[in-house]
């Protein structure tokens, strides 16, 4: 199980959650601060959307979930990608995913080689590249998870999300 979501009342600030498994459990809290940078989404598409608080971040976090399935839909068995979730000052983290012939391998992992306030979606690849970035691990478990529980996970995290964007 994967699921990433959000404090209703947060402030930018240890307001995002990323859940996996169950045994062992992990819950890694981030700040959305620089989320909307890094997905380079402009304010004036933030402002055409007509959206605030708990839409705002449901929107943004949408499009994290929608970049994080095209970078592991995209990898092959033997392939590693990096998935970003905290966005920090000092650091990012996120997940390596594994892809392996029938699952995927992810482990949380974080480096101090690139910070949240200068990377975004265009350049985190050429990021990782040219800084011959070796990420560190943030705990020593690893989850393996099957493609369609994977992404089965992450859609309804969207769908949770979505019921933000036009509540009933």
């Amino acid at each position: 199980m994967i699921r990433l979501t959000f404090d209703k009342t947060g402030t930018g600030h240890d307001d995002l959650f990323l859940r996996i498994g169950t045994e062992p459990a992990y819950l890694k809290t981030a700040d959305s601060y620089y989320l909307f940078d890094f997905l380079e989404i402009s304010d004036e598409e933030i402002k055409s959307k007509n959206l605030k608080g708990q839409q705002l971040l449901s929107f943004g976090l949408i499009r994290l979930l929608d970049y994080w399935t095209s970078r592991i839909t995209s990898i092959e068995p033997g392939q590693c990608t990096f998935l970003p979730f905290d966005l920090s000052d000092e650091y990012i983290g996120g997940l390596l995913i594994e892809a392996r012939t029938t699952d995927f391998k992810l482990k949380p992992v974080w480096t101090d080689q690139i910070h949240g306030y200068a990377v975004g979606q265009s350049n985190l690849d050429a990021q990782i590249k040219n800084n011959d970035l070796l990420f560190k691990h943030e705990v020593e478990t690893e989850w393996i998870i099957d493609q369609q529980t994977l992404l089965g996970d992450l859609e309804l995290s969207k769908k949770d999300l979505s019921e933000h964007l036009h509540p009933h």
